[in-house]
C-alpha cells in the first residue's frame, strides 16, 4: 500500500482505512492532501484512474479539537473515494476504532434519544443498519450494569500458560510444557498481589469484578489453582463476580472443579471455538467436541451455574454450514452466555503466515448474522462488542448473554468505565482519572522469566502511577 500525504502524523489512521477495503495487502497508491481555506478544512482524495473525492468540513483551529477534526475529515475523504472505486460498503462503516459503542453513548450524552443516536451512527459513520440496531441493543442491556462506586476497581490475574498453543493466537502465553516456570511465576504473581492488594487497602479501594485469565489458568494442576484463588480471595475479598478462564475442555478435571467451588468462583468459561473435530486439529487444539460435553456436563453436575462458550467465526476451512452447526449444537447446550468472536489472523499467530486461511468477507458476515439471529431467538441478548484488526470481513466480537449473566468484568473492559488492577506477566493495568477524562496506563514485562525476576518493579509500576496523581 502507498499513501502520499501531507499530514504524515495520521498515516496509521490513514492505513487502517485502507485495510477496510483491501484486508490482504493489495497496493492501491493513494494521494491525499490537507488544505485549510476560508476556516474550512478541505480534504482531497484521488487513486490513478477514479475521480478524487473532496471532502469539507468547518475548521476547528487550535489544539487537540483541531488535530482530532483533521484526522477525522482526512479519513472519511479516503474512506469515500475507496468506498467509490471498489464498490464496497464495511459494516461498520468508516470506524477503525475498537469500541464502536463509545460512540453511541456520546451521542447519548450529547442529549440524543436511542433513536436519534442509532441514526447518528449510520448517517455520520455510515455504520450499516444492523450494526447501528446492534450498538443499541448493547446500550439497552448494559443499563444499570455499567454505573459503580467511585471506589471500585476491576482485578486481572494473568495465567500466561496453555497445554498447546492455538494457530491463531497472539497472545502471550506459552506451552506449559515440563511446567518448570509455573511455581515461580506461581510465587512472583503471589508476591505482587500482596503488593498491589496494600496499595487497594491505602487508598480505601474494592473489587467490583475479578477475572482469572490467560493463557489458561486451567493449565494449572488443582493445587497450584487452589493456592493462586486461595490467595487472590482472602486479599481481595467481597467482589460481585468472579470468572475463571477455563477455556481448554481438555483442562478441566473434577479436582480443579472443586477448587474452584470452594473458592466461589461465579462464572466460567468453557470454550470450545467449533464442535467440528477436523477444524480443532487444523487450529491446533488438543480436544475433541466430546471433551467439550463432557467438561460441560461435569461442570454442571459441581453446581455451575455461569458458563460461558466462546466460538470463533470464519476459521480455516469451515462454512457457513459447519458454523451453523456449531451454534446449534452450542445453544443446545444452553450455557448462560455465548462469546461470538470473528477470527482475526495478527501478526505473531501461526496462521499469519498464511492469509489463504482467512475465510472470505461474505462468508464471515454470514456466520456473524446467523449467530446473532439464532441466539436471539433462545432469549441471548448482545452485552458487549469490540473489534481488532485483520478481523475477517472487518467485523466484531460480541458477547451476548441471558438476562442476570452479563459479565461486569467484560463490560467494564471494553467500555473503559472502572480501573483496571492487572497482574501477572504481561498484565496491564488501567487506571482511569475521571477529572481529566483520561486512562494511564502501568504494563508489566511480557517475558515470564523477566516477570519472576522483576516482580517488585511490577508493583513499583502500579503505586507511582496510581499514587503519583494523588
Amino acid at each position: 500500500m502507498s499513501i502520499q500525504t501531507n499530514t504524515p502524523q495520521f498515516m496509521n489512521d490513514l492505513m487502517d482505512v485502507v485495510r477496510l477495503f483491501y484486508p490482504s495487502g493489495e497496493e492501491p497508491n493513494i494521494l491525499h492532501e490537507h488544505a485549510c481555506e476560508q476556516d474550512q478544512f478541505i480534504e482531497r482524495a484521488s487513486m490513478d484512474g477514479h475521480e478524487p473525492v473532496i471532502y469539507k468540513v468547518p475548521a476547528v483551529l487550535g489544539g487537540l479539537a483541531e488535530k482530532r477534526m483533521i484526522k477525522r475529515a482526512a479519513k472519511i475523504s479516503i474512506y469515500e473515494l475507496l468506498k467509490s472505486c471498489t464498490d464496497t460498503h464495511p459494516p461498520w462503516g468508516s470506524l477503525t476504532g475498537i469500541r464502536p459503542t463509545r460512540l453511541f453513548y456520546e451521542a447519548i450524552d450529547q442529549g440524543m434519544t436511542e433513536q436519534q443516536a442509532q441514526r447518528h451512527m449510520s448517517e455520520r459513520y455510515d455504520v450499516d443498519e444492523d450494526r447501528a440496531q446492534l450498538l443499541r441493543d448493547i446500550y439497552r442491556m448494559q443499563h444499570g450494569l455499567i454505573e459503580h462506586d467511585s471506589d471500585e476497581f476491576d482485578l486481572y490475574i494473568g495465567i500466561p500458560f496453555c497445554v498447546t498453543r492455538c494457530s491463531y493466537c497472539s497472545f502471550l502465553s506459552g506451552e506449559i510444557g515440563n511446567g518448570k516456570l509455573v511455581p515461580p511465576y506461581i510465587d512472583a504473581l503471589l508476591a505482587e498481589m500482596r503488593g498491589a492488594a496494600a496499595l487497594m487497602n491505602r487508598l480505601h479501594m474494592r473489587p467490583r469484578a475479578c477475572y482469572m485469565g490467560g493463557g489458561t489458568p486451567t493449565s494449572l494442576s488443582a493445587s497450584q489453582l487452589d493456592k493462586v484463588l486461595a490467595e487472590a480471595k482472602q486479599l481481595f475479598p467481597n467482589a460481585r463476580e468472579w470468572t475463571v478462564e477455563a477455556g481448554r475442555p481438555d483442562t478441566i478435571d473434577a479436582a480443579k472443579l472443586d477448587v474452584m467451588r470452594r473458592h466461589d468462583i461465579s462464572r466460567i468459561s468453557i470454550n470450545p471455538q467449533s464442535f467440528s473435530d477436523e477444524t480443532l486439529v487444523r487450529i491446533g487444539r488438543a480436544h475433541t467436541s466430546e471433551d467439550t460435553i463432557r467438561a460441560f456436563e461435569l461442570a454442571r453436575a459441581h453446581g455451575f451455574d455461569s458458563i460461558n462458550m466462546d466460538l470463533i467465526c470464519a476459521l480455516p476451512g469451515e462454512t457457513l454450514s459447519d458454523f451453523t452447526r456449531t451454534l446449534a449444537r452450542a445453544i443446545e447446550m444452553d450455557p448462560e452466555s455465548i462469546t461470538v468472536h470473528t477470527l482475526a489472523i495478527k501478526h505473531g499467530s501461526k496462521l499469519s503466515e498464511s492469509r489463504s486461511a482467512q475465510v472470505d468477507a461474505v462468508s464471515a458476515q454470514s456466520m456473524v448474522d446467523q449467530a446473532r439471529a439464532q441466539l436471539g431467538d433462545h432469549a441471548y441478548l448482545p452485552y458487549y462488542l469490540y473489534r481488532q484488526k485483520y478481523m475477517a470481513g472487518n467485523l466484531e466480537n460480541v458477547g451476548y448473554a441471558k438476562r442476570g449473566h452479563a459479565c461486569l468484568y467484560n463490560i467494564d473492559i471494553m467500555e473503559e468505565t472502572a480501573p483496571v488492577l492487572a497482574l501477572g506477566a504481561g498484565a496491564i493495568t488501567k487506571w482511569l482519572f475521571p477529572r481529566e477524562r483520561r486512562i494511564e496506563r502501568a504494563p508489566n514485562v511480557k517475558n515470564i522469566e523477566q516477570y519472576i525476576a522483576r516482580v517488585a518493579e511490577m508493583v513499583e509500576r502500579k503505586r507511582a502511577l496510581i499514587m503519583e496523581e494523588r
